[in-house]
């Protein structure tokens, strides 16, 4: 349970350390705030090491947590892969950027991202957070604080989705990105509000502010694409928005 000050919610961050750091200049973060990324710190930016660095700092000025995204559920999979020595690391996809994060991280830094949560249950506020999405008929405890190095998708099948989901079928199952067909819905535009109200990153709105559904909130305003860094702050039973624009477009969007 959540009750001291302020919960502030960040979104996909994709290494803009420069938006990240103005971001925290406005936001004024205090001892007392209690404060979440909603996942991908890393990959496709700028400097991703100073954004998994300034987390590490931060976590040791106020209550911070860190949603897993889908580009550190990959990155720990590549990491694992190295750790074990199975060779499998050499055959995934998009992991250009990581040889240069296990390069440059250090233990601590590793250790934030394992210590990310799958999902974030505020239930006083009747809150979840998570990166991706969630279909409504998931077959595991929820809404519940799943952890990374806790809880597994052998444990509880289907949990790593939560990272990923974008778009499902008729029957509410996950459907892979570009697969989505006419017949399909965005997750969010069909949850009715089962697991309270949900915010999520992942998804990029190419908007000045979050993206506001019926019983979620996009998070993810495209900074590194050219867009915005944004960030809810919720207090007091109220909500309000902020965001700064990137200084540049650092990446292509998909």
């Amino acid at each position: 349970m959540i009750t001291q000050n302020r919960i502030i919610i960040i979104g996909d961050i994709h290494g803009c350390i420069l938006e990240f750091n103005e971001l925290l200049d406005q936001l004024g973060i205090t001892d007392t705030d209690h404060v979440f990324c909603i996942g991908d710190l890393i990959d496709r930016g700028p400097d991703s090491v100073s954004v998994v660095k300034r987390c590490v700092e931060l976590s040791k000025q106020c209550q911070f947590r860190l949603i897993l995204g889908n580009h550190e559920e990959k990155f720990l999979r590549y990491l694992n892969h190295i750790e074990k020595k199975t060779g499998l690391e050499n055959q995934m996809k998009g992991t250009e950027e990581f040889p240069l994060l296990l390069e440059n991280l250090v233990s601590a830094d590793i250790e934030l991202i394992k210590n990310a949560y799958y999902s974030f249950s505020l239930k006083q506020e009747n809150i979840t957070l998570l990166h991706g999405g969630i279909s409504t008929n998931v077959k595991f405890p929820f809404p519940e604080t799943y952890r990374y190095e806790l809880h597994s998708p052998k444990m509880f099948k289907g949990l790593d989705l939560v990272t990923k989901v974008r778009y499902l079928n008729p029957e509410g199952k996950f459907v892979s990105l570009n697969e989505e067909t006419e017949k399909d819905s965005y997750w969010a535009d069909v949850y009715d509000g089962s697991f309270g109200h949900i915010y999520f990153g992942h998804q990029p709105f190419m908007q000045e502010t979050p993206e506001e559904f019926g019983h979620a909130t996009g998070l993810d305003t495209g900074c590194v694409f050219g867009g915005w860094l944004s960030a809810v702050v919720l207090e007091n039973g109220e909500s309000k928005f902020i965001s700064v624009k990137a200084k540049q477009q650092y990446s292509e969007k998909r």
